[in-house]
């Protein structure tokens, strides 16, 4: 979203859990951009775009924001790929002590998927579980919790600032001050469709969406905490683009309804009586009384290993 939305300390993390497939660190075999490269192995511009669409709004914009880190996360990537390339060109996946590594890797994760999934399946929560006594017991419980920050629904004519050139700067600068006057006396989504350069807000008139203010970059923060519904905001520099912003309702800080936490809360407890019952399974397969640790041969073991 053009860096409107952004969440600290989530970057390098989301970035890891959406790691590029093995295809797309390949040679570029079609018209696709080249993002980063190191010899023959190469991340593709669409699959930095893949990757990033994957990531929800806020987080993707905070990605954005933090050219470093992304660049810093595409060096990696690339660095571990042509590491793994050059070790299979030599045949190292071919070794037996790496096989055996590879073998015992593979019989240690599948035992703990099998283990795990025939758990779950011994272990079903009743799909009447919890009662809506149950649930609403748990909203009285945690109801001091459940507060909800004010939200905004904002709209948005965002116009990305040029980089290294202060004459086009300037030019946008006094560009969105003239955009801003007509979007105080016109139609503001036919501007944003028209002028707006996010094209995902563009096309629903530059409509953002409900957004608390921590969910917002700090310029774009300051100045909607100071609007009312129906206004429309100066021109908003923020660090990659001048933000027009419209202010198009709000709601207060309140506490979240039973009927909004029920989801929630019905998977809170549904986890919750799962675990209880995953617990007395194991337990009543391998009691306590029952398992026998030979204190000796564990010690002999401990004193083999250096």
């Amino acid at each position: 979203m053009n860096n409107f939305n952004v969440k600290s300390g989530v970057l390098i993390a989301l970035m890891a859990l959406a790691t590029l497939s093995g295809a797309a660190m390949a040679q570029s075999t079609g018209p696709d951009k080249v993002v980063a490269s190191l010899g023959p192995v190469t991340v593709a511009q669409t699959e930095v775009e893949r990757m990033l669409q994957a990531m929800p709004p806020a987080d993707r914009a905070a990605a954005k924001g933090d050219r470093a880190g992304l660049e810093n996360w595409l060096r990696q990537r690339v660095t571990s790929e042509a590491v793994l390339k050059e070790a299979r060109s030599k045949g190292w996946a071919d070794r037996p002590e790496i096989k055996a590594r590879v073998e015992a890797a593979v019989k240690d994760a599948t035992a703990r998927i099998v283990a795990a999934t025939y758990l779950e399946s011994v272990t079903q929560v009743p799909t009447d579980y919890p009662a809506v006594s149950d649930i609403k017991a748990a909203y009285e419980q945690g109801k001091a919790n459940f507060s909800l920050p004010a939200t905004y629904r904002v709209a948005q004519i965002y116009l990305p600032t040029p980089a290294n050139d202060a004459v086009a700067a300037k030019k946008l600068a006094e560009k969105a001050k003239k955009l801003s006057a007509q979007a105080r006396t016109g139609d503001f989504a036919a501007l944003a469709k028209a002028e707006s350069q996010d094209q995902r807000s563009a096309a629903r008139g530059g409509e953002v969406g409900t957004l608390a203010l921590a969910d917002m970059v700090p310029e774009v923060r300051d100045a909607v905490a100071k609007m009312k519904p129906g206004q429309v905001s100066e021109p908003v520099q923020a660090p990659t683009g001048i933000h027009i912003i419209k202010l198009l309702d709000s709601q207060a800080a309140r506490t979240a309804t039973l009927e909004e936490m029920t989801p929630r809360l019905q998977a809170a407890l549904r986890q919750q009586r799962q675990q209880q019952l995953m617990q007395a399974y194991v337990a009543g397969l391998a009691p306590a009384d029952r398992l026998n640790i030979d204190t000796a041969a564990l010690d002999a073991a401990l004193q083999k290993v250096n």
